[in-house]
């Protein structure tokens, strides 16, 4: 059987040769994470009876798999093959080499035009000077001598100067050419040269008649991405969100006026659900982490941190692009279906596409500070129900009241039920925190340390504020090390006594000052060395 099937590809393949082709137009194209589903159609006009038919402009680089022919009018398939065309490469290689042979001849004339030019413009300053030295010479020039060496300047000049323009016209028309041939070249150049797909059918049509086919295939030379830009103009306003789509095609195939979805969906991943196997605990050695590392992973610091800054203008989509797209959900994902037509090379260049336009009114505004890592109140921004957007993770774009703050990643799986965006610090907020004691003694066995620090929070800001500000005090991971906090220390709004870490929660007036303190005690073995 296996045996049988070789035999018939051969064969519809070596009838591919000489049956005419059709041409299949892209209809549609499904846009996914990781690949793409194209159909298209094209018309086939059918006899009674057997047929033997091929479709051309299929992408060759599909999964042969996943091929699908929709046939009506009672038509029945019985045997169809995809095979590779190799021979549309080198028709692109002959157009290229013709294109190259007329820009060659086109310099060639260029080259010609601009020796003629040379030598007409030397001949025109030969006949000047001779006939300014027929005229100046001091014997022997009479009336008629000057009548004559006027005579053939006059007749010689003027037929110098018109084959001096024609050539010049024609130097002109060459320089041209020739750019429009160099640039036919390079684009040209600019397209992928490779192989062609096709489908070859055989099917048995009950009547002489034609029909609309379909073919449906999924191929993996495609994806997009989302990214955003937010917008906030002020703390009393909606965050601005714009959703734009990266598409990118190396299918082979330009997509001309398409119709396009964008799913959420990756079917190249695979489809075997995880199963768990037994978890065996071991003996494992501690993994350093830097000290700097472990403050911002205790400090509980932003969800999602501004990454390096990039000038990027805020551009919003015209304002009727929501018309055009519509989003559904599905059962394994989310699709935004855009009505509008596009036109996507598939040379591998980037095609944006602004999907959603959307203003997000849940939106809270706080400042927050970690004085024992920075010293700075900086503006947050946390977008509430952020899950409920239904939108795929993306890198963002931020920026403030017109000003670019930077990049960060929104992240629809994050477990956290708000967004948070951290907008820049605020030097109208004055915090310093000192160590404004330091006592160490040692008792019998045991070291005991005392640290206490002093935080001055002061608000220069015409309006009030609220600050979350965040401290800290160690935490033994040894019976031997104790640690006690002082009841003297400031309290606290939270305590979370597991991470060591004391959030206070200060609403400051215009021109308020906030103290403070936070005082602990560290007894320890005295031969021991601990990061204190």
């Amino acid at each position: 059987m296996r045996r049988l099937s070789f035999v018939c590809i051969a064969v519809l393949s070596s009838i591919c040769l000489w049956a005419a082709p059709y041409t299949a137009k892209i209809e549609h194209v499904t846009v996914f994470t990781n690949g793409a589903e194209i159909q298209q159609r094209v018309s086939l006009p059918l006899q009674a009876g057997d047929n033997t038919v091929v479709i051309e402009n299929i992408s060759p680089n599909i999964n042969e798999q996943s091929l699908q022919i929709a046939l009506g009018g009672g038509v029945i398939v019985q045997n169809y093959a995809f095979s590779t065309d190799y021979l549309s490469a080198d028709k692109r290689k002959m157009n290229t080499a013709a294109l190259e042979d007329s820009l060659n001849l086109a310099q060639d004339a260029l080259a010609d035009a601009e020796r003629r030019i040379s030598t007409l413009t030397q001949m025109q300053t030969l006949l000047q000077a001779g006939v300014n030295g027929s005229l100046t010479a001091n014997t022997g020039v009479t009336t008629a001598t000057i009548d004559k060496n006027l005579q053939y300047f006059r007749t010689n000049a003027l037929e110098l100067a018109k084959q001096l323009d024609a050539t010049k016209a024609e130097k002109a028309n060459l320089d041209k050419r020739i750019k429009a041939l160099q640039q036919q070249i390079r684009e040209t150049g600019g397209l992928k040269i490779g192989k062609s797909g096709i489908v070859t059918l055989q099917v048995n049509s009950p009547k002489k008649q034609t029909i609309n086919a379909g073919v449906t295939y999924f191929t993996h030379a495609a994806h997009w991405f989302a990214t955003y830009d937010l917008n906030i103009t002020d703390l009393h306003s909606p965050v601005g969100l714009v959703m734009k789509a990266h598409v990118t095609q190396t299918t082979g195939l330009d997509w001309k006026q398409v119709n396009l979805t964008l799913s959420t969906g990756s079917p190249a991943r695979s489809n075997a659900a995880p199963e768990l196997s037994t978890w065996w605990l071991q003996q494992q050695h501690n993994v350093y982490r830097s000290a700097k590392t472990m403050a911002l992973g205790t400090a509980n610091f932003a969800v999602m941190d501004m990454a390096e800054e990039e000038e990027v203008a805020y551009e919003a989509p015209a304002a009727s692009i929501q018309n055009y797209v519509a989003q559904s959900e599905q059962a394994l994902s989310v699709e935004y279906a855009i009505s509008l037509p596009y036109t996507i090379d598939g040379n591998g260049k980037e095609q944006i596409i602004a999907l959603q336009e959307r203003q997000l009114k849940d939106v809270t505004y706080n400042y927050y500070a970690a004085p024992a890592l920075d010293e700075q109140a900086y503006l947050v921004a946390y977008i509430n129900g952020w899950q409920e957007q239904q939108l795929p993770d993306g890198r963002a774009n931020l920026t403030y009241a017109g000003t670019y703050f930077g990049e960060t990643l929104l992240a629809a799986n994050s477990s956290e039920a708000r967004v948070r965006l951290t907008l820049g610090d605020d030097k109208q907020i004055k915090i310093k925190r000192e160590k404004t004691a330091h006592n160490s003694k040692t008792s019998g066995s045991n070291t005991q340390v005392t640290y206490t620090f002093t935080t001055t929070v002061r608000n220069d800001k015409r309006e009030a504020i609220n600050l979350t500000l965040k401290d800290r005090y160690p935490v033994s991971t040894a019976k031997e090390i104790q640690v006690s906090v002082s009841d003297k220390c400031t309290h606290p709004t939270t305590e979370n006594k597991q991470s060591g870490i004391l959030t206070y929660e200060l609403n400051l007036a215009p021109g308020e000052t906030r103290t403070i303190e936070l005082s602990y005690t560290v007894k320890y073995p005295k031969d021991w060395r601990i990061n204190l």
